[in-house]
């Protein structure tokens, strides 16, 4: 099975890599990709220390470049910071995955929007073929890669709005809440995936309110939702 940064690589907003000295055979953005992947899926357990130590031995490099990617993470939410007590996994954290859900729906039932004013119809029907495709193959695919396939549906659907910075923003949401989201599929299956294929009927008609509501409603979660998910997942990554 790909791993959680090759499969979204593809759907991530194209930015310029750093030129980075190798250092045992890995760059700086390399070693980075490969600890998000951990922090992303929790590799190691949520309120954990990060033992640099151990990291740095793991992937043959120095604490300089380690540094240089924790920190990275640190920036955008995915591991803590503690003066004098180094970094730490972020906690499965109830409001914090709830406020997270909350962005995302603000984002794309905005992005929709947009989209429904200047999506190029090539573009939603290049989507819409992206997505059968992946329902073809969805009962043989394990639930980690179907949440990133639908993780990169969703990026393209904002996309379609022309703005680049809410594609940022989505990009960062998807990574933070991507664990809970497996959870989810696991324990609910396909349900939601239909949806999709309403949405982008509702892009193509320029149905605008049409348009929002469905996205609202696909993307919007209650809060005892997302306990009895959060609960999983702590049970999950605590007995694994």
């Amino acid at each position: 099975m790909a791993s959680y940064s090759s499969l979204i690589r593809e759907s991530r907003p194209r930015v310029r890599e750093t030129t980075a000295p190798k250092r045992a055979g890995i760059t700086v953005n390399e070693l980075y990709e490969q600890l998000k992947a951990m922090a992303v899926l929790y590799t190691i357990r949520p309120g954990e220390r990060v033992n640099e130590l151990e990291l740095a031995q793991k992937f043959e490099v120095s604490r300089t470049p380690l540094r240089e990617a924790l920190n990275r993470l640190v920036a955008e939410n995915l591991l803590n910071f503690v003066p004098n007590r180094g970094f730490f996994v972020r906690e499965l954290n109830r409001q914090d995955i709830f406020d997270l859900f909350e962005l995302r729906r603000s984002v794309e039932s905005s992005a929709v929007l947009l989209a429904v004013q200047r999506a190029d119809p090539k573009d939603v029907r290049a989507l819409r073929k992206f997505w059968k495709d992946v329902m073809k193959s969805k009962t043989q695919a394990p639930a980690p890669e179907l949440v990133t396939r639908d993780e990169e549906f969703h990026v393209r659907l904002v996309a379609l709005s022309g703005n680049n910075e809410m594609v940022r923003v989505l990009y960062g949401i998807n990574a933070r809440i991507h664990f809970v989201r497996w959870v989810d599929l696991e324990q609910r299956g396909h349900d939601a995936f239909a949806e999709h294929l309403d949405i982008l009927d509702a892009i193509e008609s320029r149905d605008l309110e049409r348009c929002r509501a469905l996205t609202e409603t696909h993307i919007t979660w209650r809060m005892e939702e997302i306990a009895k998910v959060v609960d999983a997942g702590v049970v999950k990554l605590f007995s694994r």
